[in-house]
């Protein structure tokens, strides 16, 4: 069972919504089996609010402010870039482990 060890580095690069130039880096800390369905669920779980934060809700934020930060371009942005840089590093442990 191959851990997710590159969730333990930084793994997100939020673009905000305030700025393009801007960004924030969000590391999630997490020993998580990629290859179980369980794992996935609470990673994506955590990839989105962390999008939701870096993209303006905050945890207490009304459901509204959620909604509408969810179906923001940020949140898109966010959670796709973060899901690209989770593959990238899933596949680098996979091609370091193949040797």
């Amino acid at each position: 069972m191959k851990l997710l060890a590159a969730s333990t580095a930084a793994l997100l690069l939020l673009a905000s919504a305030a700025s393009a130039a801007e960004t924030t880096s969000i590391a999630v800390r997490a020993k998580l089996d990629p290859s179980n369905p369980q794992d996935q669920k609470v990673m994506m779980h955590r990839i989105d609010a962390a999008a939701l934060e870096a993209c303006g809700a905050q945890r207490g934020s009304f459901a509204e402010v959620k909604r509408a930060v969810a179906a923001s371009a940020c949140h898109r942005d966010a959670v796709a870039g973060a899901v690209a840089q989770l593959k990238t590093s899933q596949a680098s442990l996979d091609t370091a482990g193949a040797r």
